[in-house]
């Protein structure tokens, strides 16, 4: 991971050595939470199944997704196998490193849909998460735009066996990395028919980036405040390091996680893109 965000270029790889033994904030086996806890989920828990970016992995949004958690309703952070991940275990046991040459784009994109599918499959889960299955949502970050994206379009197909996606969050969709997978055969957008809403940082806003029925600007956060990477380590570091890599904006990277996390629940709860609560962030901004 140094190498990834340019840490052990610039010999600042002890910065991240303590992510080895860090509290993630989260605490295994406590009890979820009941219909009688939060209003709105007699029939189960909404779930968001939610894929990292290029080079990332399912810890390093650990307290971004938790914030989300928070909210009440159940998030699974799927970590890739196509190569794109920083480092993950494979079914057998053994350690995959980065390999982005493992796959051309294509197959990487059709294999992180195929894992967000399976992830969303119910059944695959705990079963001591109560997951209402009227409200699977798929999210992802960066690169996992426009994975999120394709899993939903092969999972909402007529004769899909798969189950119905609810909705899909996308934070900084890198839309490039679609390869062409994204449209219809008719050169449309697919998932017509499924509320998307995207949250773009400083630097994807100034590029246009627009995906979905809303797009909001949140301003002050760069591409590193939709996972924990400003949270790494103290903001002296990470503040003048994002002159180098977008790191960190100048937002508050906890009134971010929590202001983005505070719209998705909303999001959810209604699947109305343009709801009051949705949009009430003091650092969003509305871009259509």
């Amino acid at each position: 991971m140094a190498g990834l965000v340019g840490f052990r270029q610039l010999g600042l790889s002890f910065l991240l050595a303590h992510l080895a033994n860090a509290s993630s904030g989260c605490y295994k086996d406590v009890p979820p939470l009941r219909s009688n806890d939060v209003t709105g989920i007699e029939n189960g828990m909404p779930l968001l199944v939610y894929s990292h970016g290029y080079g990332g992995n399912m810890d390093m949004a650990t307290y971004f997704l938790r914030a989300i958690a928070y909210t009440g309703l159940v998030v699974a952070a799927v970590e890739h196998t196509d190569g794109t991940a920083s480092s993950t275990q494979l079914r057998d046991g053994t350690t995959l490193p980065f390999s982005p040459g493992l796959k051309t784009g294509k197959e990487q994109l059709s294999c992180r849909a195929n894992e967000l599918l399976e992830a969303a499959n119910i059944s695959n889960l705990p079963s001591d998460f109560a997951i209402d299955p009227s409200k699977v949502f798929l999210g992802g970050h960066s690169y996992g735009g426009p994975s999120a994206l394709l899993a939903a379009n092969r999972a909402n197909k007529p004769d899909a066996s798969k189950r119905h996606i609810a909705g899909i969050i996308l934070h900084d969709p890198a839309l490039s990395m679609g390869y062409g997978m994204l449209e219809d055969g008719d050169g449309s957008t697919s998932n017509k028919n499924i509320p998307i809403i995207s949250y773009t940082s400083d630097e994807y806003n100034r590029a246009g980036v627009k995906y979905g029925d809303s797009t909001i600007h949140v301003q002050g956060a760069f591409h590193g405040n939709f996972v924990d990477a400003p949270l790494w380590a103290p903001s002296w570091v990470m503040r003048p390091l994002s002159a180098l890599i977008p790191a960190a904006g100048p937002a508050d990277p906890i009134q971010v996680h929590e202001e983005l996390a505070k719209s998705a629940a909303a999001f959810i709860d209604s699947r109305q893109v343009n709801s009051a609560t949705v949009m009430e962030g003091r650092l969003f901004e509305y871009i259509g």
